[in-house]
């Protein structure tokens, strides 16, 4: 299926040439979308070698489902479908496998910008040395293009949604729109102490829970995000809880990454921090109609886990960046046992340098080990049931499913004959996702995202890199 690609400054060649109002990405960044009929119709029939249902630990083979309005009307056997709907489109995949598409559900898109920069830096050091000076010089176009760059990158990984934490948030939000993502765009609240930095912080997660409400986009959403207990005073995590309230939203935050954090926020705020539970709870974070959704966690008790767990919290994982900066390990096994509803997150580039959530799958299983009770399948719903939360979305590959799904094709590096639940996530590179679905609409088509030109974007993209770069050392480019 081809596409005429085009690269174009401020949706003008497409205005005048369709009459259509596009919006840009970001003022002085291209758009890098085309406008295109795609090979797959609204009503199409996809069909592969197997499929994986995690919701009910199932491999099918042979298996399809038939898409329209975007969601799963008919699922089974995949010759038996294509006979029974003659008129549809049909996708069918040799050596596919149909997957619940992956949410990513912690992440700082625009933070490839900063990729391939910490070395071995203990978090301290990778913070004052590598993200806050090049952080400083970043503005809306910049955050828009590596957010880009990021989402492309999660689409070809089988991504279909993403839980994003920044600032310049309205920049991501465009670029997430502009892929057909599904996103929770939250702006990371920080005030330090101080008052008027506190007001002003809330004042713009109002101004981005009146943007994404103003869309009226069922892919778009957002919560409240206080970023964490050390970088924000108690009158700011309070009044976080009070507008999560106020506005029926999620409250989203970093909690216990790094191991001195409850020393850290009692030195900063003058308070205790017996356990971060009941600490969240006296300000309204935890209870009250407010049920966190905690980033990192990798210094959480079982009991913490446990009174989150009964508040109605939410844990995210992300084992590949707790590593990487010496944070140390989630403790697995503390969360199985505590029953606390899990998901799984990259975390931002500049921690991570990479964002495949196979590759944080295969990490997150090895980490738990033999006799731990995470098997396979738990892995998978990591990858795919946080939708549910996140999105409202029903996952699964039966009838009234949404119509989010991932295609993969097994290539060299997997095994065509063995499990491809047990492929997918311990021989990740085998499997290239050849097509994304998002409430039924392609986002990948033939292992391309629908619309994108690479090359071009990825030109923009290494200018800006070398310019932060360049700026950082006083030299301009």
């Amino acid at each position: 299926m081809g596409f005429g690609l085009c690269s174009f400054g401020f949706g003008v060649v497409c205005r005048a040439a369709f009459g259509l109002r596009l919006s840009p990405v970001l003022v002085g960044v291209k758009l890098y979308f085309a406008i295109l009929v795609s090979g797959l119709s609204a009503m199409s029939v996809v069909v592969g070698d197997y499929a994986l249902d995690p919701g009910l630990g199932r491999v099918y083979r042979g298996f399809g489902v038939v898409v329209e309005g975007g969601v799963i009307v008919d699922a089974g056997e995949g010759d038996v479908l294509v006979g029974r709907y003659p008129r549809y489109e049909r996708l069918v995949v040799k050596r596919g496998v149909i997957v619940p598409s992956f949410v990513d559900s912690h992440t700082h898109l625009a933070m490839v910008l900063l990729r391939a920069r910490a070395g071995l830096l203990g978090m301290g050091e990778w913070f004052s040395e590598v993200v806050l000076p090049r952080e400083r010089l970043l503005g809306p176009a910049e955050v828009g293009l590596g957010s880009l760059v990021g989402g492309v990158e999660l689409a070809l990984s089988g991504v279909s949604g993403f839980v994003d934490m920044y600032f310049h948030e309205e920049s991501v939000v465009e670029a997430g729109r502009r892929l057909g993502l599904r996103g929770v765009y939250t702006y990371g609240m920080v005030d330090n102490g101080d008052p008027a930095k506190a007001e002003s912080e809330l004042r713009e997660t109002r101004r981005l829970a009146d943007l994404v409400a103003s869309l009226g986009d069922r892919r778009v959403r957002t919560a409240v995000a206080p970023h964490t207990p050390y970088t924000c005073s108690p009158a700011l995590l309070s009044e976080a809880a009070t507008l999560a309230r106020e506005r029926g939203l999620d409250l989203h935050i970093h909690l216990a990454e790094r191991a001195d954090e409850k020393r850290l926020t009692a030195e900063r705020f003058g308070v205790e921090v017996r356990d971060w539970a009941s600490y969240l709870s006296g300000l309204g974070v935890l209870g009250g109609g407010v049920s966190p959704v905690c980033f990192h966690c990798t210094h959480l008790s079982q009991d913490e886990f446990l009174a989150l767990g009964r508040g109605g919290g939410f844990a995210v994982l992300n084992p590949t960046s707790n590593l990487r900066l010496g944070n140390g390990a989630p403790p697995i096994r503390s969360v199985l046992s505590s029953g606390i509803g899990f998901g799984l997150g990259t975390d931002g580039a500049a921690s991570n340098d990479d964002l495949s959530m196979l590759s944080e799958a295969k990490l997150l299983a090895l980490l738990a080990g033999v006799g731990s009770g995470l098997d396979v399948w738990g892995v998978l719903r990591a990858l795919t049931l946080p939708a549910e939360r996140f999105f409202g979305v029903k996952v699964g590959l039966r009838m009234g499913c949404t119509a989010d799904l991932a295609v993969f094709r097994m290539g060299l590096g997997s095994n065509p004959a063995a499990d491809p639940a047990l492929g997918l996530v311990f021989s990740p590179g085998g499997f290239k996702c050849e097509y994304l679905f998002v409430g039924g609409k392609p986002v990948v088509e033939a292992g391309s995202v629908v619309g994108v030109d690479v090359d071009s974007l990825m030109d923009d993209y290494e200018r800006a890199v070398y310019s932060v770069e360049g700026r950082l050392a006083g030299v301009g480019r």
